[in-house]
């Protein structure tokens, strides 16, 4: 069988586990994710419907906090601002995790809610002086090509952020299910 494009072979000696696209992730990726994370811990085998377990993950929460500041560079009278501009955030996921049994829908494990977090970096790009500087030749240039990719709007460094924190995410949730299976065979 084939979902997300990972493919799996069901055992008879292992139990199936299920997972329904995650509630709240528009394009897959949470989900994609978990897939990923629960087939290479090899607790249960993954197939794509009709478990014996399924995997039910709601997206509860997703936040975005201010972590770093810096000083405006904008310059008057020949001093800088003493204002304060974002320049790194938090974004911070919560999921409602429940593992039902296929056949009966009976809870095994939760609701439990699992937080993951990332921070990141951007730029104001409206403010001149984060996307330009002035070189030794007296020349404009913009500071976004000597950048590596690591400056880009808050728009752009949220979406960037989305990949590690579902990465974290997936990770904690098939923690919780190999601590959940631990508990079920004894």
């Amino acid at each position: 069988m084939t979902s997300c494009g990972y493919h799996t072979a069901a055992s008879d000696d292992k139990t199936t586990i299920s997972i329904p696209y995650v509630t709240g992730d528009a394009q897959g990726q949470l989900t994609a994710e978990l897939i990923r994370q629960l087939s290479n811990s090899n607790i249960y085998d993954f197939v794509r419907s009709d478990g014996d377990l399924i995997l039910k993950v709601t997206l509860v929460g997703d936040k975005n906090d201010i972590v770093g500041f810096q000083y405006d560079l904008t310059t008057k009278k020949g001093k800088i601002e003493r204002n304060l501009m974002a320049q790194e955030n938090r974004r911070t996921l919560t999921a409602q995790v429940i593992l039902t049994r296929g056949s009966t829908e009976e809870v095994v494990m939760g609701p439990v809610n699992i937080i993951a977090t990332t921070d990141y970096d951007y730029i104001d790009v409206n403010s001149l002086k984060e996307v330009s500087f002035i070189n030794p030749h007296g020349k404009r240039e913009k500071t976004i090509n000597f950048s590596l990719g690591q400056l880009d709007s808050i728009e752009g460094a949220q979406d960037a952020a989305l990949t590690p924190v579902y990465r974290q995410l997936a990770q904690k949730i098939v923690i919780a299910l190999q601590r959940s299976s631990m508990s079920l065979s004894d």
